[in-house]
């Protein structure tokens, strides 16, 4: 094989799994208002930015892979867009969005589960 029939075959790879993060984000990951409140004292982009900086912090302090912290993130946010047929998933969910230190904890759980 070519390198070049390889970068061809490795662009469509890269554009077939885009396309289909995109679709999943538009299908599945619909909950209204994350990272993009209409209340002032919802969670937005830039609060989830700070807590993904505070993380990378603590990864890279004890030596695990960045990685740990786009997966703990990828929990986060599947948890906080999904909604919910559970009336308790659903209350945690908005009290994560509403409150900062609650935010913070479900952040953290998701991060030592995912070094774990």
């Amino acid at each position: 094989m070519k390198p070049t029939e390889c970068l061809s075959s490795n662009t469509e790879a890269v554009a077939d799994s885009l396309t289909a993060m995109i679709k999943r984000e538009i299908t599945t990951l619909s909950h209204e208002g994350y990272l993009n409140p209409s209340d002032p004292n919802m969670i937005s982009a830039h609060d989830r930015e700070k807590i993904v900086d505070w993380c990378y912090a603590v990864v890279d302090h004890c030596q695990y892979s960045r990685e740990t912290v786009a997966s703990a993130m990828d929990m986060v946010d599947r948890f906080l867009s999904t909604p919910s047929n559970s009336v308790v998933a659903t209350r945690v969910s908005d009290e994560a969005l509403r409150d900062q230190s609650k935010f913070q904890l479900l952040t953290i759980a998701a991060l030592y589960s995912s070094i774990k």
